[in-house]
């Protein structure tokens, strides 16, 4: 898990300002809570999630609460898949070093900066 933070730390800016762009984005506000896949979004926008290794975003977007969930394609069997997470929703769990064990299933690890990643190894 070090590796893929430190991969993401050092390109937190990009991450940072790709949040911003599906934030902004009128086909991400008019689809919220619905996984939407990098296929469905225009071009550009399109090509950045799938270089980065995106299979689909989440996004929240009110004014309690924002949140953007990229499900990665970053880990191989039997790891599960890795979730990357920019929220305000969650002080607690983005603050850096944060981490928590659901059951050996999920781990939440906190990057700072309203991030987290979390790793879900269930099966099911």
């Amino acid at each position: 898990m070090t590796k893929n933070i430190e991969q993401f730390s050092i390109k937190k800016q990009e991450w940072n300002s790709l949040t911003k762009h599906i934030l902004e984005n009128e086909f991400v506000n008019s689809n919220l809570g619905k996984g939407i896949y990098p296929h469905d979004l225009e071009n550009k926008l399109s090509t950045e999630l799938i270089n980065k290794g995106i299979s689909f975003i989440t996004v929240s977007n009110n004014h309690e609460c924002k949140q953007v969930e990229y499900a990665t394609k970053w880990t191989k069997y039997p790891i599960g898949t890795l979730y990357l997470t920019w929220t305000t929703c969650d002080s607690t769990k983005t603050k850096k070093g944060f981490y928590q064990s659901d059951s050996g299933f999920i781990e939440i690890y906190g990057i700072g900066n309203n991030w987290l990643i979390w790793v879900d190894i269930d099966f099911i």
